[in-house]
Parts: C-alpha cells; structure tokens; sequence
C-alpha cells in the first residue's frame, strides 16, 4: 500500500535520457525513505529495550503491590519462556529478536520495488547493506550508550553483531551479482571498469574476507582474526566512500562518514584511557600453579569493580595488542588469569621465568553490565573451572560491602577439575570465610578430578561457613574430557523428580559425613565428584520466600551457562521470589 505523502514509482522503461533521470531520482527518493523506516524501525526496538529495563528497576517492589499485580504476573511467564536457552541462539528471547530484526530487513527489502527491472532490487539491497553496516558498527562499539541505558554492554551484543555482519554481506553479494548481471544483459559491460564500481568490487571482497575470517580464525586464532577484522574494516569505509564519493547524488557518503565517525570516536575514547592508565603505572606478574598467572597492578583504575572486565596493554610481552580479562579486586587493582596459546602463554612463560617482576601497564575499560547484588536478598554464584575469576569477584565485592546485621545470603557454587585451579583463589576463598559476615555464605566447592594424591581425605578444619557436603563418588565426568561441557544433570526429568533430587540431596548432607579436603593453604573444605547444578540451583531458588528477590549468575563452559539458564527459567513463578538471572560466558 503506497503512502499518500509518497510519489508512486513509474515504469521503468522511460522513452528518453530526461525522463530516466527523473525515474533514477524518483527511485532513490523511495529507497532513502525506506531506509530511513528500516533506521527508525531498528531505533524503537532499542527504545523497547530502554524503557523495558527502567519499567524494571522502577516496580522492583511491584511485586508485592496488589495493583501491578497482573503485569509481574506477565513480565514472569514472559521471561519464563524467554530466558530459557534454545539451540542455536543464546536464548528463546534472543531468537524472538534475531526473528524480529529478519523480519525487518524482509519488509524493508521487498516493500515498494519495481520489479520490472532488475536494477531496482539491486539498488535496494545496496541501500539496505549501508544500513545494516551503520548498525554493525554500532553494536560493535566497546563504549555503547545501550551499556548505561540498558543491561547490554557491548559483549553481550556480540552475537547481534556477528548476525549483522552476516545479514550485510548477503546484501552486498545480491547487489553486486544483479547489478553485474543486469549490465553484462544489457551490453554495458564496460560499466564494471568504472572507479566508482572497481571500488565497489574491493569493498565486496574486503567484506566477505572479513566474515571468512571471523568463521574460520575467531576461535583458533582470535589475535590474527582481529588484525585482518580491522584492517578490512579500514578498506571497507575508504572504498564505501570511493563507491559513492558525492554528497549532492545520494546520501550514502553522509552514513560512511557517521560509520567513521563512530568508530573513530570510540578507538580516540580508549585510546585516552589507555594513555592517561599508563602515567606511573605498572603491573607485578605471579604465575600460578596450573598455567594461571596473577596481575597486580600499581595504579587503581577509575570506576573499577569487581567483576567487570578492562583491556590490558603490556608492551614487554605484546606492543600493540591489548586484551580482555576479568576484573578480581579493585584495591589493590588485580586480574586472574588462565593460560591458553597466544598472549596469555606468553605471558605465563614470562610470569613464570621473572616471578614478581614489574611491568610497565596501561588498562582500559572497565567494560561490563551486571545488577547489583546488593539489591538482592539471596545471590547464587555459579562458576564453572576459571569462570570463578567472575564469581569470587562477586562475592568478595558483596561481602565488602554487607553488614554484620544484614539478612542477605549468598550461595557459592564452583566445580573445577583439580586443587591447583582452587589454589589460584586461596587468597580471596581465605578472606570470605574468616570475613565477619562469612555465615552468611554457603560455600559448595567440588572437585571433579580425584587424584591419587588427593584420594586421602583430611580432617574437616573449623569454617564459619557453611559448606555443601554432598559428595557423588563417580568417574571422571565430561568436565574433565572437555574444557567446553562440565558436568551436568540431565534437563529432562520431571519436576517430581526435580523436587526429590533437592530432598536428596539435603538428606546426604546431614546423614552421610562425608569428609571433604581442604584446599592447601586455606581451611575450606572441598567436596570430591561431580554436582549437580540443576539440583543445587533449584533448590537455592525455592529456599527463597516469595516476597524476595534472587539473583542467579553463571560464569563457566557453554553447557554449565545453559544448565543454569534452563534451570532458573523453570523456577520463575508468579507466586514465588522475583528471580533474576546473569551469564557470562566463556569465549569472545
């Protein structure tokens, strides 16, 4: 249906020169328009998302009003459905919005084209690969706005970044394969050699290596995929402006600029950071049993908080890289970090050949959006292997910030294979149970790798804390054969089931005394075999009356994040606790 405001497109074989202007102008009138919709259409999606997350933080206690009674009740099985992890996306909610922004590259694609010539579709899908770059590198953007207006910092985008990203090179591949086929059947072949268009093809094959790239090498090699991302994305803006160089014909020169602009302003950003962290700073190295390695750093870092994440730059291991990692402590400013290939082997190998050295440093950042537990009655802390770095972050900041009359509780759950990985904590597991508030934590530390040396159980230290003694003496589990699944119960039992797993468990807790081993240099015990963290994050949720508020958060491999995931979803009730769930998740 055509807009009355809006001149309907004539045919497309006009009889002379003057009129095929005036059809050219008429056509990119329609298509500028229809951007702007598509860009207007993507701006009140991020709008929902706004006002929805301050809609949130300002009935927090709606809960119990009996007026907006019925739009908790909504909101919950709403998120019930929508938290829940779904194959192929990171959630149900996540695929309703990938489905939501498909659509609208559908309807904004074919809507009002004069299919008589097959120019007109090729223009279009031309205008919609501008479009969807501008949005690329918006998600792309380390310092988004949508990380103070929403709970999504630019991590948490990623995924709509790479499904953009993908989206705009199949736009760019149809417009260039109809655009070439429309000349070459209309003996304008010589058309193809034009600058303008030879600037076009570049920018076609700089963007398609560039998503090869991000296939191929993100999680083999990330250091030499992010060089050539980079790079190409250079090429990519300079031949975008080549490809339409005039701001008088048409207005995609005003985007490319704006796409520049933004990237820019975000790398000056960082780059201001980066600079002014590096003014007497500098970083002790410590490596640590089982190729973990500890940074300590001179100079604290404003607005640093436990559990967020900055980018360090150590020029003596790597001179132009900088590199994420999880925010431990705050005072002083300390990182934890697991060793793999690349920067993070380097820098053990140095860690280990220099212990204590200093280093000159720079951080910036701090990156990351997570609520605050403090606005919780009860936190469960999930943590998978080196996924503790994020959840002691946690719970250490909370514990710093409790008082000894507060009625909070936290639950701390953690499953790695072997005592070095816990030994890289000793430090801070040490200060949360001799901290005053220490009761108020329950501790459920598992090992999942019994050693031979580790099979002789030691007698159970005093701990002001309580702590999960439920022991399941079995084979080495999946955490111990893959780095990406830990070990988990099944998600397909009935909530009967469910239900008798929790009494199980809370029955060999009090009748089996089993004895746990402490951790070496620490008076907390620890529990052999595998958890079941389904069970144990049911049962913290249920525990909670339902006038409170729970907070869940995970950090761990793919298939401890889902277990969690699921599992918190299906204790979402209209008539129990507000439940509030938190992932991180291993990979970038």
């Amino acid at each position: 249906m055509e807009s009355p405001t809006t001149p309907k497109l004539p045919p497309s074989s006009p009889g002379g020169s003057g009129s095929n202007q005036a059809w050219m102008a008429i056509r990119l009138k329609v298509n500028l328009e229809l951007l702007s919709y598509y860009a207007a259409s993507l701006a009140a999606l991020i709008a929902i998302f706004i006002i929805g997350h301050w809609i949130r933080r300002l009935a927090w206690g709606a809960s119990r009003s009996a007026i907006l009674y019925p739009i908790v009740a909504l909101s919950r099985s709403v998120r019930k459905v929508c938290l829940r992890k779904l194959p192929g996306f990171t959630s149900v909610g996540h695929a309703i919005l990938v489905a939501v922004f498909v659509a609208f590259n559908a309807l904004f694609s074919f809507w009002r084209v004069d299919y008589s010539k097959i120019s007109n579709p090729a223009a279009r899908f031309g205008w919609m690969a501008v479009g969807n770059l501008a949005f690329v590198v918006f998600l792309a953007l380390k310092n988004t706005p949508l990380a103070i207006l929403t709970i999504y910092s630019y991590e948490r985008l990623n995924s709509l970044h790479q499904i953009a990203g993908y989206t705009t090179l199949l736009y760019t591949i149809l417009h260039a394969a109809l655009y070439t086929y429309y000349f070459m059947s209309s003996g304008r072949i010589h058309i193809l050699q034009e600058d303008v268009v030879t600037a076009g093809i570049v920018l076609g094959f700089a963007m398609f290596f560039t998503v090869f790239a991000g296939l191929t090498l993100r999680k083999l090699k990330y250091e030499l995929f992010y060089i050539i991302h980079l790079a190409l994305f250079v090429v990519i803006v300079v031949t975008l402006g080549l490809h339409r160089p005039s701001f008088d014909h048409d207005k995609t020169l005003i985007v490319t600029v704006l796409i520049g602009g933004l990237w820019f302003s975000d790398r000056l950003i960082r780059f201001g950071r980066l600079a002014y962290n590096s003014v007497n700073n500098e970083a002790a190295v410590y490596p640590l049993p089982n190729g973990g390695t500890r940074i300590v750093l001179k100079k604290p870092m404003m607005r640093a908080r436990p559990g967020k994440h900055c980018y360090v730059w150590l020029p003596r291991i790597r001179k132009f890289e900088t590199h994420p990692f999880t925010i431990v402590a705050s005072e002083p400013m300390e990182l934890i970090i697991n060793t793999y290939s690349g920067f993070t082997g380097d820098l053990h190998r140095y860690a280990s050949e220099n212990p204590g050295a200093s280093l000159a440093v720079s951080v910036e950042g701090p990156y990351g959006t997570f609520p605050d537990p403090m606005d919780y009655d009860k936190v469960v802390l999930v943590a998978g292997g080196s996924g503790a770095t994020f959840t002691i972050a946690l719970a250490a900041d909370m514990v710093r910030r409790l008082s000894p009359d507060s009625t909070k509780k936290i639950d701390f759950i953690w499953a790695t294979r072997g005592r070095d990985n816990m030994a890289w904590f000793t430090q801070h597991l040490n200060h949360l149970i001799t901290h005053e508030c220490a009761p108020k934590i329950t501790f459920g530390l598992h090992l999942t790798r019994l050693e031979a040396t580790e099979a002789e159980s030691t007698p159970i230290p005093s701990s002001p804390s309580q702590i999960s003694t439920a022991v399941e003496s079995k084979p080495p589990s999946t955490l111990e054969k893959s780095t990406e699944s830990p070990p988990l119960s099944t998600q397909t039992s009935s909530a009967a089931l469910r239900e008798k797993e929790i009494k199980t468990i809370i029955e060999t807790e009090e009748s089996l005394g089993v004895i746990p081993s402490a951790i070496d240099g620490s008076s907390l015990p620890v529990s052999y075999g595998r958890p079941d963290i389904e069970a144990l994050v049911r049962q913290a949720i249920l525990s909670v009356d339902k006038d409170k508020r729970v907070l869940v958060a995970a950090c761990g491999p793919t298939g401890l994040v889902n277990t969690v995931r699921n599992t918190t979803a299906s204790c979402i009730r209209v008539d129990g606790p507000s439940v509030e769930l938190h992932c991180e998740q291993f990979g970038w």
